[in-house]
């Protein structure tokens, strides 16, 4: 009975064995180039997209902070004071907020001691009583230099609503106004602070103040991408940087009990009133001359207390005296725009490439590292020296992330030209079966363990394809390959899961069958006689068959010459030869084994 048909197709042009090995070796060589080119290529689109959409937006800021912690502390503007309602203001005043008659008697104080500025970080939106709040007008006229504070409500800003700022009797008389509106990140971190506010354009309060000290004209400000333009009334503009979306970035100058001078609300009061008396105050309010003086409260049980990269409690009134102090220094934070942080991904994508085209994995890891961790300097270094904050995640994550994916490949590479010659070395080229060299390894150790197992039996089966010489004389070598071929496939098809099928030599196949006896092993062979049997082959000169004729010997314990049992199974092939063909025999000296 025929079970399956195989009709044979020859080429009609081979590779010249002399060129196949080179054109191979430059296939793969390209292969290789090309998938570090998709790979790099990909882990950068990826990159890319995360940062358009900025989804490490959060780690990135965590390194942001640590560089602001890692610059040492500087100095402030000696024209910057703060005036703190404190903890112990407030213990000796009473309950926040005050009457409006002590703001009064502190703007009198101020003028009278010459400081150049009062600025108060507080908003007098609200009526008290009526001498009072003439009282504190009256005090704002008189003085002509105090800055009063406005903010933008969150109900009101998205409704595109005025300000809620103090009361028209204050603001009439004051000398400048100013928003205070914080705008911390997604983490709760003051990091930034719009300079203009809305389509008012509104200035923020610190803008406000030194516009007038340094002499800018805030009307003609011209906000730009990344830069905020502001004309002064003689000389050169000053050039504020901004971030993508327009905020100052601001440029902490230290802790804030070491950041600027600090007075305390009630000891400036109960100073000047020694001092009016005669006396000799115990903090130097001779200080205060010409200086901007900031009002704001630092006490902690108000509700203005804000986390900077810093601390994590940082009075708001501090974020205005930096933003302040960063105008007057005109010293500022600036980041790459959005197009010089994708050029720089750009060149670190190239810069990658070519370390990754090394051949030496070790050179590869020493270069990626020296990149990473120098990338990480330089943009500590540009920063704390610099003041330009460069992203670091993303570049980062290009880097290392390129250098995991490409040495995943080049470890995949290996192991798969590892698993080709483990192949090249123990398989038959032609066929696809084990050599005789390997599967003479793998019976020795059969054998020789074969005492320890429960299961003792192990049987050995060899085969010879019948009149093979004919077949190759009557229908041509390549013929004959792919009979041989075909066989191989019927030795394959018909084994156990366990079995090892090796080609012998030439038309010669042999089995190894562990945990077979004779019988279970006859049984397999038969199968394989069978399925070659039922063979047809297609040629041109006529359709063919063909057949194997087979012996089997079983091992028992005490075979420990693996040659005696190869010759054993040679015999009973012999045999099976001369005794017809096309049929299975079993050695008549194979030791019985009791199973």
């Amino acid at each position: 009975m025929i079970n399956a048909k195989t009709k044979i197709q020859l080429p009609k042009i081979a590779v010249p064995k002399s060129l196949q090995a080179p054109v191979d070796t430059l296939k793969e060589l390209w292969w290789q180039e090309r998938a570090r080119v998709t790979i790099t290529a990909g882990v950068f689109f990826a990159v890319f997209v995360f940062f358009h959409f900025d989804v490490l937006k959060r780690f990135e800021l965590v390194t942001y902070d640590y560089r602001c912690q890692a610059r040492a502390a500087r100095a402030s503007d000696p024209r910057v004071v703060v005036i703190e309602i404190s903890d112990d203001s407030v213990e000796k005043i009473g309950r926040w907020p005050w009457d409006r008659t002590w703001h009064a008697t502190m703007v009198k104080i101020l003028t009278d001691l010459g400081a150049k500025a009062v600025a108060f970080d507080v908003i007098f939106s609200e009526t008290s009583e009526e001498t009072k709040d003439a009282v504190f007008a009256e005090s704002i006229r008189r003085s002509g230099r105090v800055y009063l504070a406005e903010v933008f409500e969150e109900s009101q800003r998205a409704q595109g609503h005025k300000l809620l700022t103090s009361l028209p009797r204050f603001t009439r008389d004051a000398r400048g106004m100013g928003h205070i509106n914080l705008s911390p990140d997604v983490d709760g971190v003051m990091r930034r602070m719009p300079l203009f506010f809305g389509g008012a354009r509104l200035p923020q309060l610190s803008l406000a103040l030194a516009a007038d000290e340094l002499g800018l004209d805030i009307a003609r400000a011209e906000v730009r991408p990344y830069e905020a333009v502001i004309p002064r009334k003689t000389g050169a503009p000053m050039r504020v940087p901004l971030d993508g979306q327009g905020n100052l970035l601001i440029n902490w100058v230290g802790n804030w009990e070491q950041a600027f001078a600090h007075y305390s609300y009630i000891d400036v009061i109960g100073g000047y009133a020694v001092l009016q008396k005669g006396g000799r105050p115990s903090i130097p309010l001779q200080s205060l001359k010409g200086k901007i003086c900031y009002i704001g409260t630092s006490a902690s049980g108000l509700f203005d207390i804000r986390p900077t990269p810093l601390e994590p409690s940082y009075p708001a009134v501090g974020v205005n005296l930096t933003i302040l102090n960063n105008l007057l220094e005109n010293r500022f934070i600036r980041t790459l725009t959005y197009g010089q942080h994708l050029l720089l991904l750009v060149v670190l994508m190239a810069v990658l490439f070519r370390i990754m085209k090394l051949s030496s994995y070790m050179r590869s890891a020493i270069f990626t590292a020296v990149l990473a961790i120098g990338y990480v300097v330089a943009a500590f270094v540009a920063f704390c020296f610099f003041g330009l904050w460069i992203n670091m995640i993303y570049p980062l994550t290009l880097i290392l992330t390129t250098y995991v994916f490409i040495t995943l490949y080049n470890q995949l590479s290996i192991a798969i030209e590892r698993a080709k010659l483990l192949k090249l070395a123990t398989r038959d080229s032609l066929t696809g079966l084990f050599n005789i060299g390997h599967f003479k390894l793998l019976l020795k150790a059969e054998i020789t363990t074969i005492s320890l197992r429960r299961e003792k039996a192990l049987s050995v089966i060899m085969g010879d394809v019948d009149n093979f010489k004919k077949t190759n004389d009557t229908y041509g070598h390549l013929t004959g390959d792919m009979v041989l071929r075909e066989v191989a496939a019927c030795v394959k098809a018909n084994c156990r899961a366990l079995d090892v099928a090796a080609r012998y030599g030439g038309e010669e196949f042999i089995l190894m069958l562990p945990g077979a006896n004779v019988d279970q092993a006859f049984k397999v062979a038969e199968n394989v006689r069978k399925s070659i049997e039922g063979k047809v082959f297609f040629h041109e000169k006529g359709d063919f068959q063909t057949s194997i004729s087979i012996g089997v010997t079983q091992v028992s314990p005490e075979d420990k010459d693996m040659d005696a049992i190869i010759a054993r199974a040679d015999r009973a092939l012999y045999d099976a030869k001369h005794t017809g063909k096309n049929r299975v025999v079993i050695a008549a000296d194979s030791p019985k084994v009791l199973v």
